[in-house]
């Protein structure tokens, strides 16, 4: 059996401003690799999750290890440096620089690790090589890679910041909900290319939605619904 990406136990998590916990999740278990889809409804928690997941915020109790690591033990300095080593995050209105290039945006995750160029390096490639090869899978004509990231469409913005997350190889991808502003046929080739990149580097993927019918492009689906045993709002 593959080790696990994810691992919780008994995680609780409420907000200093509430009195009862927005999250009560007894167990929740990812292995290495998985490709999963957390599905939601708004007001599930599946921000404040992901807020856990990427080491913004810590549980007020029960356990939950990221890739080994216990990130409420950490400060937030060093937090802040595992996020950029090992966790690719694609965010729902995608969080480009808009007066930077496309191809400037992409190398920013490299940029802030290390770790990510090194992982490149063992493969004799550089962030740059590795840049090009991301837009042109993800279909962003070179032509483009020059132009300030405000001035592409919504959907080659999506696949930029695609390629951030993706570039130096993390272990873990994290993505909230990014296809919500795609019609169908855009969005399921955007998931293919998504899980292409992430099976070809055997990254974990957690993809945040609340649309159900994206649950055969995934391995299995966890509904936030089923493990979230409280029932207040996040």
């Amino acid at each position: 059996m593959a080790e696990l990406c994810i691992a919780g136990q008994q995680i609780e998590f409420c907000w200093p401003s509430q009195s009862q916990p927005t999250l009560r999740i007894p167990e929740l278990s990812i292995r290495t690799g998985e490709r999963i889809l957390l599905r939601g409804p708004s007001g599930s928690g599946k921000s404040t999750l992901l807020s856990l997941l990427a080491g913004v915020n810590q549980p007020t109790s029960g356990t939950l290890t990221i890739l080994g690591t216990e990130l409420h033990r950490l400060n937030q300095r060093r937090r802040d440096k595992f996020r950029a080593d090992h966790i690719g995050y694609i965010f729902q209105q995608f969080n480009l620089l808009p007066y930077l290039s496309v191809y400037r945006n992409v190398l920013l995750a490299c940029d802030f690790s290390a770790a990510r160029k090194q992982k490149l390096a063992a493969e004799n490639l550089s962030p740059e090589a590795e840049c090009e090869r991301l837009l042109t899978h993800l279909n962003i004509p070179k032509e483009l890679w020059r132009r300030q990231a405000a001035t592409l469409s919504v959907g080659q913005q999506q696949r930029v910041a695609v390629a951030r997350a993706l570039i130096g190889k993390p272990e873990l991808i994290i993505a909230d909900e990014p296809t919500s502003a795609l019609d169908t046929d855009a969005r399921d080739n955007f998931l293919s290319l998504l899980q292409d990149e992430c099976q070809s580097a055997n990254i974990t993927l957690v993809f945040v939605t609340h649309d159900a019918t994206l649950s055969h492009h995934f391995d299995r689906t966890i509904e936030l619904t089923e493990i979230n045993q409280t029932g207040v709002s996040a």
